[in-house]
């Protein structure tokens, strides 16, 4: 039967894809692997394809996990950049971003659909309330609190916190990061792997990788405790996106919770 073929044909596309990012995520070496896999799947595929949405599904997300691998890490210990509103650690993440965005927004025009479809839309009011709130207490909250709480698993952690215009590239980077890695794993990911493997699946699979995706290197203790909070992070914001329909919320908490990332990087105490 036609049908079935299609759904089945969707549903292997699918599942393939995720494995792929899963491998991805543990093996850092195969990541450019992966992207190249997905890009050139999708230039063979015809785009009508149940397995082109499934393609276009993974690629802000592999292009996130090879970023991460090409252009390495900008820290550093010597408090440079910490108040220098155009520090590398965050013009490379904004750039990151940038270009993420730009390709799932043509991913999202060659599918015949819009930002709006992915959760990019007018905020409701209890939305915006959420927001503000997650505003005013993370932020603070996490910079006061993170050291003491990142210590088990990445060493003394110690961070200088009296540059005020350290808040410039800070913020910088944390809207970045959150937007970005939102829209990738909330937005493309979920959405458009929903079709083929269905919601469930697709929810527990970008919940994995993005979970596998934060193992890291720098870690002096397990990673496994970290690495499952971010994984409930992840299904908690993707209960969320299916149920309100926006990526507002997720966004703007992520964002909160990314600040104290630019201090770690550059305005960390040795």
């Amino acid at each position: 039967m036609p049908g079935v073929s299609v759904n089945r044909l969707g549903w292997t596309s699918g599942a393939a894809v995720l494995v792929g990012l899963v491998v991805a995520a543990l093996v850092p070496a195969v990541r450019p692997v992966v992207l190249a896999a997905l890009i050139l799947g999708a230039m063979v595929v015809p785009r009508r394809s149940p397995s082109w949405r499934s393609l276009a599904a993974g690629m802000p997300v592999a292009l996130i996990l090879t970023w991460g691998g090409v252009i390495g890490s900008q820290a550093r210990t010597d408090l440079l950049d910490c108040a220098n509103p155009v520090a590398p650690v965050a013009l490379s993440r904004m750039a990151e971003a940038a270009l993420v965005v730009l390709v799932t927004m043509l991913l999202a025009r060659r599918l015949g659909g819009s930002l709006a479809g992915l959760g990019i839309r007018r905020p409701t009011r209890t939305e915006i309330t959420l927001s503000v709130l997650a505003i005013a207490i993370i932020p603070a909250a996490s910079l006061m609190v993170g050291g003491a709480l990142a210590e088990p698993f990445f060493g003394p952690v110690r961070l200088y916190l009296g540059a005020p215009l350290a808040l410039v590239p800070a913020l910088l980077l944390a809207v970045a990061n959150g937007t970005m890695e939102e829209l990738a794993y909330r937005g493309a990911l979920l959405t458009w792997l929903s079709p083929s493997v269905g919601l469930r699946v697709a929810l527990v699979g970008q919940t994995v990788v993005f979970g596998l995706a934060h193992s890291g290197t720098d870690y002096v203790a397990s990673a496994v405790p970290v690495m499952l909070a971010i994984t409930a992070s992840g299904l908690l914001a993707g209960l969320i996106v299916r149920r309100t329909g926006s990526l507002l919320l997720p966004i703007v908490v992520h964002i909160c919770f990314d600040i104290p990332l630019f201090y770690a990087a550059a305005c960390r105490l040795s």
